[in-house]
């Protein structure tokens, strides 16, 4: 009854995303023609009846259009006279801007983005991996925030990666050594990433040596105070980066939350190389590479000490990437959430790791 009241529908931005979620929760994506008109301005038309429908609407908002897009796709179902609207929103565009710094007159564009998608009538979000968790604070307590992880899903595709499972050539009765890894925070803010990481791929193989390094970017700063100016003007003086953590002689899994220029993942990879890693992985939730523009893949890729780095599915890449930049669809669970947001279960449940069941 409750699958007959859903309503499916996603944007240009996350269109491929919506058609493997409605493949996976056996149904259709509903019809929406999103455009522009001569003037440039969005055009959204909603074309199934959606009164008294639970809706998902499916987009990453990368850009000030896809935002638009969602904005007005809420207004339109709203004014439809939905019963309940919840934005699936893979990657939360403006998230690092969540503070305002001492220095400059700048919005928190991170919280207007909140406040924007309440004011359509927004009943309830999911989003991935926000680039900080208590962003969901910036929503108001009438509009719940399920918050999901991919980061145990990364840790699953390791594990069969760097422990051979599922490899025809590894017999039951091979007796390889056990891998030495070490999961690197690519930053400070990352190490609760990293932990957490380390945690699930701990419990997938009952591997109790997983350690946890950091690499720590330390920046020094003078002010300097022009006649003219009522703020001080703060530049760089220095800085310095340190790796903290064992990484000779293991297999590193840098982490992060998003990459867009590539410049700190190189930092952490040559950091870790030149600290005598045996080999180097990354993983970094949302790979912000979608502008034709942008050579953070082709720099990744000229990166030798580098295996390959995986990235979610969050953002829309058109362009085809080099062969050390990996895709990870993160479909299954939006759609798995999906689920369990319809009939009001839990979905905490859903992050936890089941430890796989031995062969003996």
């Amino acid at each position: 009854k409750k699958k007959f009241r859903l309503r499916l529908f996603a944007l240009p931005s996350s269109e491929n995303m919506g058609k493997e979620m409605a493949y996976l929760l056996g149904t259709s994506l509903n019809c929406i023609d999103v455009g522009s008109f001569t003037d440039g301005e969005t055009s959204v038309k909603i074309d199934d009846a959606v009164r008294g429908k639970e809706i998902y609407v499916v987009c990453t908002t990368t850009s000030s259009s896809s935002i638009m897009e969602l904005l007005l796709t809420v207004s339109a179902l709203r004014r439809g006279s939905a019963k309940r609207i919840c934005a699936v929103i893979p990657y939360y565009g403006y998230s690092r801007q969540d503070r305002r710094t001492m220095t400059r007159r700048e919005p928190i564009a991170a919280a207007d983005m909140a406040r924007l998608l309440e004011e359509m009538g927004v009943d309830s979000v999911i989003c991935v991996d926000l680039h900080n968790p208590l962003l969901k604070g910036f929503f108001s307590p009438t509009v719940p925030v399920d918050h999901l992880s991919p980061g145990p899903v990364a840790a699953a595709y390791f594990y069969e990666e760097l422990y051979g499972i599922g490899d025809d050539n590894n017999s039951k009765e091979d007796t390889k050594e056990e891998p030495k890894i070490t999961i690197v925070a690519a930053h400070e803010n990352q190490v609760f990433r990293a932990n957490g990481f380390r945690n699930a791929l701990q419990k997938l193989s009952g591997n109790e040596d997983i350690r946890v390094a950091l690499v720590s970017d330390t920046k020094s700063l003078w002010r300097t105070q022009s006649p003219n100016a009522s703020m001080p003007s703060v530049h760089d003086k220095s800085h310095s980066t340190t790796l903290v953590g064992d990484v000779k002689g293991r297999k590193c899994i840098i982490v992060d939350d998003i990459i867009n220029t590539g410049g700190t993942l190189r930092n952490a990879i040559k950091m870790v190389d030149k600290s005598g890693a045996s080999g180097i992985y990354a993983w970094a939730t949302h790979g912000v590479l979608h502008l034709p523009g942008n050579d953070a893949p082709e720099k990744i890729q000229e990166m030798d000490c580098l295996k390959y780095l995986l990235i979610s599915n969050s953002v829309a890449i058109e362009r085809e990437l080099p062969p050390k930049i990996r895709k990870l669809s993160i479909a299954p669970l939006l759609a798995e959430s999906v689920v369990k947001h319809l009939h009001s279960e839990s979905i905490r449940s859903m992050m936890s790791v089941k430890t796989p069941k031995s062969e003996k």
